[in-house]
């Protein structure tokens, strides 16, 4: 029994990891689409737009996944930097997947909200 509350306790600490992440996430595009706009309503609606999308599960499951390929995304051009193909390809990978167990966790976290 003593097992099975450690290993709760560590997925519950695992989930909340992960939903710091994806906030990260939401409030890092919210600057930047905002600074991008010059707008801070730009800003405002973006992060309240996504936390507001996150709340319905058909299109938190769409954003869960847009935002993992996003991060592969930004992987792809942290590679490009190395001018390699292979590591703009392994990092796109890690990043990618990263952030899909990241976004994975969060999902738990949300609903048990």
């Amino acid at each position: 029994m003593t097992d099975e509350i450690r290993k709760g306790m560590t997925q519950s600490k695992e989930s909340e990891n992960g939903a710091n992440w994806l906030f990260f996430e939401i409030f890092a595009i919210s600057i930047i689409t905002g600074v991008y706009f010059s707008s801070w309503w730009v800003f405002g609606g973006v992060l309240l737009g996504s936390i507001i999308l996150l709340m319905i599960k058909p299109v938190r499951y769409f954003l869960l996944v847009l935002l993992s390929l996003g991060c592969g995304a930004v992987g792809w051009i942290i590679g490009q930097w190395f001018g390699s193909l292979g590591a703009s390809v392994v990092i796109a990978i890690i990043a990618a997947l990263a952030s899909g167990g990241a976004h994975i966790y969060a999902n738990k976290w949300m609903n048990d909200v």
